[in-house]
């Protein structure tokens, strides 16, 4: 039976205008993702989560004003703070590992393809949109869970990136990643992007699949010690464990294998495909070897967690195409950023 597809909203104007509709669409699932984070955080992690939010929010905003204008606009239309509107994007805070990932992509003489299997518990494709930003000169697209800044992203320069957690060291005093995503996904290449890495303090570790419409592909490993290892690829798949190893060294093993025991059993899968065009990240997305922890995942007792979304960013066409749920069990939809 198809599943339903992820909703997809196209926001118009400035940046406080795209956050009020944003919340205006989205409201009754924004006030729940903040109740349930509200209620299932310790108080004394709350009042430090929040404390630290004031302090980020004032950086970001230095950064990037439209970044906190559109939490503007989203607390405006919910009635919850713009500090709390903000902690929906500050995972980092509450130690929440919850998104496993398989990632691909592949260079070719039409632009970048850059691909994610994104894994989240049961029913996080329900809380999911697809948010085309229209602003005068500019478009991008983000799929984000209700009320965040969203998990990955393309541009109308043809600029894309996919994101997989690892476990790395920890460190809570800099910019939540939500932000640094946002940053990236405002510059028009690879290089341009790799440079917000690069000025950047990382809070946990994370790897980053980048690629652009000139064909350029970079895999970055980032974290709080290791800071940014980076590498040019012409076509590259990553999981939830550090390749290079530099970022290798600070990796906490045991928590890898507590969170994402499937790590590197969907690493040799995916390794196993041969990257040529859309159809063969198509085709690895939906493979299925070692179900149920699989690059197509599905619930287990061992790792908990489901592929809510898949999604190929075909950088040179401007577009990206994306299943809801279970991909072979989802029609896809198809979605471009050029007029």
């Amino acid at each position: 039976m198809a599943k339903s597809k992820i909703p997809v909203i196209v926001l118009r104007g400035t940046a406080f205008e795209r956050g009020q509709q944003h919340a205006a669409h989205l409201r009754s699932l924004i006030v729940a993702n903040y109740d349930h984070l509200r209620r299932t955080a310790d108080a004394d992690v709350w009042k430090c989560a929040s404390a630290k939010a004031v302090a980020s929010l004032e950086k970001a905003s230095a950064l990037d004003p439209d970044l906190s204008s559109e939490l503007e606009g989203m607390a405006a239309e919910t009635g919850i703070s713009t500090v709390d509107m903000y902690l929906l994007s500050c995972f980092e805070y509450f130690s929440q590992r919850t998104t496993g990932c398989t990632s691909a992509a592949v260079s070719t003489p039409s632009g970048a393809l850059v691909a994610q299997n994104w894994d989240g518990p049961e029913g996080a494709e329900r809380h999911l949109a697809v948010l085309v930003h229209e602003s005068p000169g500019k478009r991008m697209v983000t799929i984000a869970t209700a009320g965040t800044l969203g998990w990955v992203g393309l541009n109308d320069s043809g600029f894309a990136f996919v994101n997989n957690d690892l476990m790395l060291d920890e460190k809570h005093d800099s910019l939540p990643s939500l932000v640094i995503r946002r940053l990236m996904l405002a510059r028009p290449s690879v290089e341009a992007a790799l440079s917000v890495l690069m000025c950047q303090h990382h809070m946990s570790g994370r790897s980053f699949i980048l690629g652009d419409a000139a064909g350029r592909l970079q895999l970055a490993e980032v974290g709080p010690s290791v800071g940014v290892s980076r590498h040019i690829v012409g076509s590259v798949v990553h999981t939830n464990h550090p390749l290079f190893p530099d970022a290798s060294i600070w990796e906490d093993i045991e928590a890898g294998a507590r969170h994402y025991p499937s790590s590197r059993e969907r690493l040799r899968a995916a390794r196993l495909h041969t990257l040529t065009d859309a159809a063969s990240l198509s085709a690895l997305l939906h493979d299925r070897t070692g179900a149920p922890d699989a690059i197509f995942k599905s619930f287990s007792t061992r790792e908990q967690t489901a592929t809510a979304f898949s999604v190929i960013f075909d950088c040179g066409q401007r577009k990206l195409t994306i299943w809801s749920g279970q991909p072979d069990e989802a029609s896809p939809q198809h979605i471009g950023l050029l007029a």
